[in-house]
C-alpha cells in the first residue's frame, strides 16, 4: 500500500475566556489535521496543536509523502530534513502529525490498534485531568469548584497551573486545590517554564510539604543544568520534556539527569516513530514517561511500554474541539484510568460534519 493523497485542514475554537498558564495566554484551541489516503482506500489521521505556521508547514511536509509506501522509518527520514523543514520547533509538530497519520494508516490496513503494534504492555493506564488555569475573575471558590467537579467525573489525579502570580498566592491556590479534591486524589503542578532557579527551589521546598505528585517544567526548557540541580536538591519528582524534540534532544536531557519523569509528546517531538526511540532510551535509564498532549494518541503509547506512567487528559474545557473532533469519545473510567481502544489504528474517525463550523484553512 502506498499513500495516494494528503489533505490538510486547520480548525480553531474560542475559549469563553482566555486561559493563562505560568507564561502563556491562549484565546483558542487550534488544531491542524492531516489525512493520508492510501491506494486501498484507508485514511490515516494525524493531528497536532498549532496555528498558521504549523498549518503551512504541514501542507509542505504532507506533500512529500504522497506516493510513498507505509514505511515509518523511510518516511520519517524523508520529512525530518533540517535544511528544508527546520530542525526543532513548530515545523517538527507538522512532521509529528504526518508520522502519526502513517501509523494510524498502518493500523487500519493491518486491522490492529497502535497500542497492539507498539507492544501492548497493558490495556488501561492511569490518567490525570488537566485544569486549574488562570482566567479572568476566577477566585479560590471557582478554582475549587472546577477541580472538585473533575473528581466527580472520575478523575483520581488533577493537574493545576502555577507560576503566573507571586509565590505566596500560588501557595494558597495549591492548598485550596488540595482541600477541594480531598484525600485519595493526586495533585500535580505545572509552571510552564515560569520560574528562575531561586523561585523554582522555593516552590519545590513548599511542594515537598504538600505531597504533590510532581513539579512540571519549573525552569526554561533551555536550562538542563538548572533542572538537574533542582532534581538533586529536592525529593519532589521533577517532570519535563514537552518542549523537547527528537531522540537526540531527549538523550541530552536524560544524560544531564535533568528529570525524574519525561513528558515526551509525540505530537511535538517528531511523531510516534521518534517517540519510541525517546522512550526506549528512557527505559534503559529507568525513567518513567508521562506524555504531555492529547489522550487519543498517548493512551496507546503509554499503555504499550513498560515505563509508561500516566496519561494527560484534556476535557472540553481545555480542548474546545474534543467533543466535535471524532465520532468516538475516550472518557475517564470510574477508577480514574483510561483504556486504549482496540479499534484499528488510533481508533478514531474524524467527524467532518461537526468540525465544519470550526474550519479556518483547507
Amino acid at each position: 500500500m502506498t499513500i495516494k493523497s494528503a489533505r490538510v485542514t486547520a480548525y480553531t475554537a474560542p475559549y469563553d475566556e482566555p486561559i493563562t498558564n505560568g507564561l502563556y495566554t491562549y484565546t483558542h484551541t487550534e488544531i491542524c489535521v492531516v489525512e493520508l489516503e492510501t491506494t486501498s482506500g484507508v485514511v490515516g489521521i494525524g493531528w497536532t496543536h498549532g496555528g498558521k505556521i504549523v498549518y503551512e508547514a504541514l501542507k509542505q511536509v504532507a506533500d512529500v509523502v504522497v506516493g510513498q509506501p507505509l514505511n515509518t522509518e523511510r518516511i520519517w527520514k524523508m520529512i525530518y530534513r533540517p535544511k528544508i523543514f527546520g530542525r526543532r520547533g513548530l515545523e517538527t509538530r507538522a512532521q509529528s502529525a504526518v508520522d502519526i497519520a502513517v501509523w494510524d494508516a498502518i493500523g487500519k490496513e493491518s486491522s490492529r490498534s497502535v497500542h497492539q503494534m507498539l507492544g501492548g504492555f497493558r490495556d488501561s493506564v492511569p490518567a490525570y485531568v488537566a485544569g486549574g488555569y488562570y482566567t479572568k475573575g476566577k477566585g479560590m471558590d471557582a478554582l475549587q469548584a472546577e477541580v472538585s467537579g473533575k473528581t466527580k467525573k472520575g478523575a483520581r489525579a488533577i493537574k493545576m497551573k502555577i507560576g503566573a502570580v507571586p509565590l505566596a498566592e500560588d501557595f494558597a491556590r495549591i492548598d485550596a486545590v488540595k482541600e477541594a479534591v480531598g484525600p485519595g486524589v493526586s495533585v500535580l503542578v505545572d509552571a510552564n517554564n515560569a520560574y528562575n532557579r531561586l523561585d523554582a527551589l522555593k516552590m519545590a521546598r513548599f511542594l515537598e510539604t504538600r505531597d504533590i505528585y510532581w513539579f512540571e517544567e519549573p525552569l526554561s526548557p533551555e536550562d538542563n543544568d538548572g533542572a538537574a540541580d533542582l532534581v538533586r536538591r529536592t525529593d519532589l519528582p521533577i517532570a519535563l520534556g514537552e518542549n523537547e524534540y527528537t531522540v537526540t534532544g531527549f538523550r541530552d536531557l536524560i544524560d544531564a539527569k535533568a528529570a525524574d519523569v519525561l513528558n515526551a509528546d509525540a505530537q511535538i517531538l517528531g511523531g510516534i516513530t521518534e517517540w519510541q526511540k525517546c522512550v526506549h532510551y528512557a527505559d534503559a535509564h529507568h525513567i518513567p514517561v508521562a506524555p504531555h498532549g492529547d489522550q487519543e494518541i498517548h493512551v496507546h503509547l503509554v499503555a504499550a511500554v513498560p515505563n509508561g506512567l500516566i496519561v494527560e487528559y484534556y476535557d472540553n474545557s481545555l480542548n474546545r474541539l474534543k467533543d466535535a473532533m471524532f465520532h468516538q469519545q475516550l472518557e475517564v473510567n470510574a477508577d480514574g484510568s483510561i483504556t486504549a481502544p482496540t479499534r484499528p489504528g488510533l481508533g478514531f474517525d474524524l467527524n467532518h460534519a461537526a468540525l465544519e463550523k470550526f474550519k479556518v484553512e483547507g
